[in-house]
Formats: structure tokens, sequence, C-alpha cells
């Protein structure tokens, strides 16, 4: 029975809130109240969406070239060149089988100095091995092609990005001369441009050649059996904190590198660091992080915007139902009850804010990030388009959030109902 009785109430209100019209400049507010709704919605969407784009892909491109997880040898910190170790199939084995991980490749790196008929460029030549993981740098390609490695014989083709190739004028086939300082005595390698590449990322780009692991373990001094260390790829869902600490439980490394390079300490019966993307380039990943503050910012702005248009809205829709109020009262209608209606009737010019800046938001976010059509400059954002990635999780969330934080806020205008009297109200005209 007392559910049969609160049913018959909600839907008595629900009526009213329904029916509960207004003068013409309640009407003209509500209109400005719902387009407020709308326009906030829209703009919280598009800001979680281009977040979202410029987190995923910048982060997907510095783990593309540096990998998720390094294991180098005790000592080589954050260095461009890293100490030899010796490659242990049972370890890489080891390696594949922790949790997270989803690939894992043999590499190792030089730095070098080429010199051009007009520029001279420091370069790092990263040297891949045959079971390299070449997707990323395949998505990356703008003419030629990725040489194939192998561990018989040492390949010197090379894949140079396009920012490299403007500078010291280089082409396809074209050979150039690198200049490798270290050991013993200067060494020097020829070249060949096998294929071009252009990330966007300047930083990447202006300073990495692609080439064979055996070329660079020639030039190093190593032997075949040396690496520079292991490069780990994880799994879409994987943690890389999380896998490294596995790894660091699993493998007993040196030391667990923190975010600055610093060695911590740890079980000393290993020879490898462990360092995740994170650690190698925070200042990346630091201003990933704060793209993050800067939307939370603008979802506070435009939640505040809507709310304060909201109450402005409902607060005339009040006044102008004063007589309406003092009758209802006068009928026996308690206060709550009346502000339960006019907070219902703000709930309904919520969803449909909601319902407009949802259609506007995702259709703006859908568009761009299947068709790119807002460019960008590639060398001062490292994209050549504006990135969007829609989250549906996030989208759900915002929209809950927005009719939450709006309804509730609606409690302070609302209560003015309470203040009006049934005998001097029904007067009022």
């Amino acid at each position: 029975m007392r559910e049969s009785k609160n049913s018959d109430r909600l839907i008595l209100e629900t009526f009213i809130a329904r029916r509960l019209g207004g003068g013409r400049k309640a009407g003209i507010m509500l209109r400005v109240a719902t387009l407020c709704v709308a326009v906030s919605v829209a703009v919280m969407l598009v800001a979680l969406g281009v977040v979202n784009g410029f987190r995923s892909t910048v982060a997907g491109k510095v783990s593309g070239f540096a990998s998720d997880i390094q294991l180098t040898a005790r000592g080589s910190g954050n260095s461009y060149e890293t100490l030899p170790v010796v490659y242990d199939s049972l370890l890489a084995d080891e390696i594949r089988s922790t949790d997270g991980v989803a690939h894992v490749q043999r590499f190792a790196a030089k730095a070098g100095i080429i010199r051009g008929d007009s520029a001279i460029r420091g370069i790092v030549l990263k040297g891949f091995a045959p079971e390299t993981d070449t997707s990323f740098l395949h998505r990356q390609m703008i003419a030629g092609r990725i040489p194939t490695y192998t561990d018989t014989a040492r390949n010197r083709e090379a894949v140079v990005s396009r920012a490299l190739c403007r500078s010291m004028r280089l082409r396809l086939g074209d050979k150039f001369e690198v200049l490798f300082v270290g050991g013993e005595s200067p060494r020097r390698d020829r070249l060949r441009v096998a294929g071009i590449y252009d990330s966007g990322m300047e930083e990447f780009d202006r300073m990495t050649v692609i080439g064979d692991l055996g070329v660079v373990q020639r030039i190093s001094g190593w032997g075949r059996e040396l690496i520079g260390g292991y490069e780990i790829a994880l799994s879409p869902d994987a943690d890389p904190d999380r896998t490294a600490s596995l790894l660091a439980e699993t493998l007993h490394p040196a030391a667990v590198l923190d975010g600055w390079g610093a060695p911590e300490p740890a079980e000393r019966n290993g020879e490898l660091d462990i360092s995740t993307v994170g650690d190698r380039y925070p200042q990346i990943f630091d201003w990933l992080r704060m793209l993050g503050l800067n939307t939370a910012i603008v979802i506070v702005i435009m939640l505040t915007v809507a709310v304060v248009n909201m109450s402005s809205g409902v607060l005339i829709v009040v006044l102008e139902q004063t007589r309406t109020i003092g009758i209802l009262k006068a009928l026996g209608m308690r206060n709550a009850v009346l502000q339960r209606i006019f907070v219902l009737r703000s709930v309904r010019i919520t969803l449909r804010g909601l319902l407009w800046g949802n259609l506007t938001g995702l259709v703006l976010c859908l568009v761009q990030q299947y068709t790119g059509v807002v460019t960008l400059d590639p060398e001062s954002y490292m994209m050549a388009a504006v990135p969007v990635r829609v989250e549906w999780w996030q989208v759900v969330c915002l929209n809950a959030g927005t009719l939450a934080v709006v309804t509730l806020a609606m409690a302070l205008p609302t209560a003015i109902v309470a203040r009006i009297a049934p005998d001097k109200s029904i007067r009022f005209q």
C-alpha cells in the first residue's frame, strides 16, 4: 500500500512538473539554460576526447620508439648507449611468460655523427634484430621499405627520418657515412637509405636511425652473443609499473630505476636494470598528466556555467509561478513536495540539454577521429591532425555526473518555495 501511494505521488509530481509552464521570460531563460547545458556537455566531451587522443597518440609513439619496458645492463642508466649483456634465450622465455608481456626483442644502440656537405648531425643508430616487431615503424613509413635483418649476414640498409633526410639532403637509395666515436678508436661505416619515416616526434625523428643489430655489434666491437638489452612490449591493458614489479620479483635485477633514472636499492644478485618508458621520458609523461589537470579545470568551469544558468532559469520559473505555488499550498501541498516538483522540472531541462550536448559533442569527436579534418603543424604538435579518442565509460560518467551535480545544485534556488506565503501569493499578479 505504501509503495502504491509513493508511486501515485511521484506520478502526480511528475505531471505537475511537466505541465508547469511559465511566462515569456521564463521560457527564454529555460531555453538559455538548455542551451548552456548542451554547450557545456559538448565542450566537456570534446575536451575529454582531444586529451585522450593526445595521451594515447603521444604515449604510443614514445613507446613505439623506446618500448614499454627495457632491461639493460647495470650502470647503463638512461644513456643512448648501453653496456653489453650476454643474450640468454632462457631469460627471454622467462620474460615472455610474465603476465602482461606481449613481445620481447633484442636491441642495441650506438651514438654517431653524420657529416654532409652543409651540415653535421648527431644520430643514434638503433639496431633491429630479426624478431623485432616493426608494426609501429610500418605505420610511420612515408617512402621506401623496412629492410629485412637476419643473424647470418649484416645489412647496411637503414631507415632514416624525413627530418634528417631534409637536413642532410638525403634521398632513397643514397649512401651516407657515419662516424662512431668511442672505444679504442673511432669507427666509420657507410649505410644506405632504404626507407624514410615521419612520426612527428621531433625529439626522436631528428636523431633516430634504424639499422641492423649486427652492424651495431660490429661497430661496438661486440660478438654476436652480446646485445644492448631487451625491449619489452606490453599488452594493451597491462600496467607498465605493475609489469615492471613482476619482472623485478621474477628476474631479481640489480636495481629498478625510479622516475629520474636514479637506482633504488633492490636485490643484488642480478645484472639487469628495469626501466619503464615513463622512467626514461618523465618530462613527456608529466606533460600528459598536466593535460588531465587542464581537462579537469575545463569540466569544473563548464559545470559551473551550467549550474548558474540553470539556477537562473529555475528562479524565474518559481517567481512567475508564485500564484500557482500559493494555490497548491492552500490546497495542502507541503514545501518539500513543491521543491521536488521544481527540481523535477530542472531535471527535464537538464536531460534535454544532455541529449543535444551528447549529439553535438560525439558527432564532432567522431568526425575528427575518422577524418582528421582539423589539422596541426607536425613540427609543433608532433602530429598532423588533432587526435581524438572517445572513451565510452567516460561519456557515461560525464552524463551521470552532470545530471547529479545540476540536480543537487537546484536544491538552493528551489528553496525559495518555502518563503512564499499562500495568502499573499494568491493575490500576486
